[in-house]
């Protein structure tokens, strides 16, 4: 049950809210942009509709079981953590006071993985379910309020300079090296792979991040057929 160790790790970390809606995972500037984005995640209805899929939707249970029984998160997050540009990424982000690698190795270490290592510190009701993988990303999709992102995106990028230098980090060549290499990881390509079978729209993801951050995912085709 490894997997399953890591989702609650996970969830651990970010479900017991203080002054946001998630506990603090750092401090400065940039981990309160990062929060106050966060607080627009609607977390508790996120997790009402997963929870209610993993008990109830055949297809969701199976895959879930599917992960939790094999290495290929494990893997994933192995070959990832291997990326030079993802550990310039997290160095960045530790150096700007989020505590990237502390929520990093809560995940490492219900997985079994070696904890990185950071440079020193330098700062129940009822739920309507469309049905399958495709319908749980669906059913989770339809919670968010995208006017509010936009919204704060826009008021962050004209009154903080530490979100902008967040977004020059991901409009740089280092983060399109990370989603390059990414996306050579054969577990990373399994897993997506797998959403497209189960019709998942993959190909919105690349969508916002070329048009946000000009980023560009290798090997997505210009349209995938989607219940999304």
């Amino acid at each position: 049950m490894n997997f399953a160790l890591a989702l609650f790790a996970v969830l651990a970390i970010i479900g017991l809210g203080q002054t946001h809606q998630f506990p603090d995972f750092g401090k400065g500037p940039l981990h309160e942009d990062i929060q106050d984005i966060l607080d627009l995640v609607p977390a508790k209805d996120v997790n009402e509709v997963f929870l209610d899929y993993l008990a109830e939707d055949s297809e969701v249970k199976a895959a879930f079981e599917h992960l939790v029984s094999s290495t290929i998160l494990k893997d994933l997050m192995v070959d990832f953590e291997a990326i030079p540009e993802v550990i310039n990424f997290f160095n960045y982000l530790h150096n700007e006071g989020v505590d990237i690698y502390f929520l990093i190795n809560e995940v490492n270490k219900a997985l079994d993985i070696k904890e990185l290592e950071p440079p020193s510190h330098a700062y129940s009701t009822s739920i309507e379910r469309t049905g399958g993988i495709a319908g749980l990303f669906k059913d989770i999709k339809i919670l968010f309020h995208y006017d509010d992102y936009i919204r704060i995106y826009v008021r962050k990028m004209k009154t903080s300079s530490a979100f902008v230098g967040l977004v020059n980090q991901l409009e740089s060549d280092n983060f399109q090296q990370i989603i390059n290499k990414l996306y050579d990881i054969n577990s990373f390509q399994t897993i997506l792979n797998f959403l497209k079978s189960k019709e998942v729209n993959t190909r919105i993801v690349a969508d916002i991040m070329f048009i946000v951050l000009g980023i560009t995912v290798p090997n997505e085709p210009d349209y995938i057929h989607s219940i999304l």
